[in-house]
């Protein structure tokens, strides 16, 4: 299936709500409920065996995981040679002797004469039977068993923006009219939750120069901005109580103070840009230009905006309705989505440069740290003002600085990578030229 990236993608994000519902009820189990201003707690259900429960969870979120980003068994590469044809298979016009072989040209070939002995299956439309010598056509390399990578399998970014453009308007107008339509909505909250995201991914991913990156190490970068908004959430939560935050204003019902906004601008960001780029660690051996730096960042950040767009659009769904959704959905998909690739593509970008010009990477990181930082603050800033037209000035500036940022550090690592096909490409000459004596 051409796009079943997609179905991955929805089975990292069941897995990662299972993780993230038994690591809060965990965590609330331990440390114990919420104080509201009004004194009244916010307690957990009673739920009987609910450590069991939470063990549950967590077990099966972990195996989901485990088994869609598992590595792809190798291919097939050679068969056994039959040594005695079975000629009532092969037709009468090939004789049978002792010494006659029938196995493929080469490795992972399908043919009429060898489908049936060695695959029990054979080529009906006779496409893969060709004669010794012969090339293998370019289109149809990827039927042979090989070692080659599989790519990201997801659709265009202007697909996935248009389909997130009309899951707004469809789930704007299945709740303003309810009745049958109602049943649609279901369908435009997770693409409008979803597509945001792999928008940018899909965007950089085709922009590459070189050879694709394999999808299974993509998966991975997203799976853990998945999961980083676990212990995120728990080390925000954390610090509010060590705060004496008021719950009821990070909820919007009432004025942010001091500790309030040193929370969402200090405290979240510090604690959110960190988290988001250790998953870089898994795939550090791909970082080899600044392009693949980028590439896994961004997909670190998209992981861990999808699941916070969930989050946030499911609240606001619940205690606002639908206007109030369609808003928040759209602002969240074309701004705070982008900014949370911010961060890591500066970090990846930063990593990448320095395993390239095999440079000490503590000048770098810190700068693309800040970056991240910086941007997250202010951002977080803009959003608690009162609603104002200079409040929505800001946020417009902040989505165009973060857009300019993305372009431009994409074409730099392009750039880069250029570089290390030139200089890759002017080794293999000295080295031929050495070696085609004299």
């Amino acid at each position: 299936m051409k796009y079943r990236a997609i179905f991955k993608i929805y089975g990292l994000i069941l897995a990662n709500m299972l993780l993230l519902m038994g690591g809060q009820l965990a965590y609330v189990y331990i440390v114990g409920p919420i104080s509201m201003e009004d004194g009244k707690p916010m307690t957990l259900p009673d739920v009987p065996l609910l450590g069991f429960l939470i063990i549950i969870l967590m077990i099966a979120g972990g195996l989901i995981i485990a088994a869609i980003l598992q590595r792809k068994p190798l291919p097939m590469r050679y068969v056994a040679v039959n040594r005695k044809p079975h000629t009532k298979i092969l037709g009468n016009d090939e004789e049978a002797t002792e010494t006659q072989h029938y196995r493929p040209i080469y490795p992972g070939q399908f043919s009429g004469k060898t489908g049936d002995i060695y695959y029990n299956k054979s080529s009906e439309e006779n496409d893969l039977n060709w004669g010794s010598g012969e090339e293998v056509p370019k289109d149809i390399e990827r039927k042979l068993g090989s070692f080659s990578k599989r790519e990201l399998q997801l659709p265009r970014s202007g697909v996935l923006f248009f389909c997130f453009l009309m899951a707004l308007a469809i789930g704007l107008v299945a709740l303003s009219e309810r009745g049958p339509f109602i049943y649609f909505f279901p369908i435009a909250f997770i693409v409008a939750f979803t597509f945001p995201g792999l928008i940018w991914v899909s965007y950089i991913y085709d922009r590459t120069i070189t050879s694709p990156e394999p999808q299974r190490l993509v998966l991975i970068a997203l799976a853990w901005g998945m999961f980083s908004t676990l212990p995120a959430s728990l080390l925000n939560d954390f610090s509010a109580r060590l705060m004496e935050v008021d719950q009821n204003a990070l909820l919007g019902n009432g004025d942010f103070g001091r500790a309030e906004l040193i929370l969402v601008t200090v405290v979240a960001p510090l604690v959110e840009e960190f988290l988001k780029p250790l998953g870089l660690i898994f795939v550090i051996k791909r970082l080899k230009t600044p392009y693949e730096g980028v590439l896994y960042g961004v997909a670190c950040g998209m992981g861990f905006a999808i699941i916070e767009n969930l989050l946030y659009e499911l609240f606001i769904i619940i205690w606002y309705g639908s206007d109030a959704w369609t808003i928040n959905a759209f602002v969240r998909g074309i701004g705070s989505t982008l900014l949370h690739a911010v961060g890591p593509a500066a970090i990846g970008y930063a990593v990448a440069l320095s395993n390239q010009m095999q440079e000490p990477r503590n000048k770098a990181l810190p700068i693309a740290f800040l970056i991240g930082v910086v941007m997250h603050g202010l951002w977080n800033g803009f959003a608690t003002m009162p609603f104002s037209y200079l409040q929505v000035s800001c946020i417009a500036l902040m989505i165009a600085i973060c857009l300019i940022f993305i372009i431009k550090i994409l074409e730099y690592g392009k750039e880069y990578s250029h570089i290390e096909l030139e200089a890759t490409s002017f080794k293999d000459l000295e080295e031929e030229a050495t070696n085609s004596g004299h």
